[in-house]
C-alpha cells in the first residue's frame, strides 16, 4: 500500500510533527535620501515548526546584516512550501536563526531550513 504525497503532507504538518510555532522575518533594506535603513519585518507569525540541533559546537560568521556574530547550525522543519528565503530569519521563542539554506523539493513533506543560531 503507497500513501500519496497528500497523505504523507497531514502527517508531517500535524502537531507530532510540528509541535512549536515561531515567527518567520524579512530583512529589508530601503535606499533614502540619509543613507540605507536596514529592518526586520514578520513576513509570518505562528508557523508551525520543529528546532533541531545539527551540530555541537558554535563559530563566527557574517549575519545578514554584514556583522560577525558567533552562530551555532540547526534544522528547522517548518510546514511544506512555506514562504522562506536565505535573507530571511526564524524566531523561537527568544532565541533568533538565520536562514543558511533552504531544502526546497517539488516531493517535499516538510521545508527544511539549515539555520545559524546567533547567540
Amino acid at each position: 500500500m503507497t500513501i500519496p504525497l497528500g497523505g504523507l503532507r497531514a502527517i508531517a504538518s500535524g502537531p507530532f510533527a510540528l509541535p512549536d510555532a515561531c515567527t518567520i522575518q524579512r530583512y529589508t533594506e530601503t535606499v533614502t535620501g540619509d543613507g540605507t535603513s536596514q529592518a526586520w519585518s514578520n513576513l509570518a507569525t505562528g508557523v508551525a515548526c520543529r528546532v533541531s540541533p545539527l551540530a555541537s559546537g558554535a563559530s563566527e560568521a557574517l549575519g545578514a546584516d554584514t556583522s560577525l556574530r558567533a552562530v551555532a547550525q540547526w534544522t528547522i522543519w517548518l510546514p511544506y512550501g512555506q514562504d522562506v528565503t536565505v535573507r530571511d530569519r526564524v524566531i523561537y521563542g527568544l532565541r533568533t536563526f538565520e536562514v543558511a539554506r533552504v531544502g526546497d523539493r517539488s516531493y517535499e513533506v516538510a521545508r527544511e531550513l539549515i539555520c545559524r543560531e546567533v547567540v
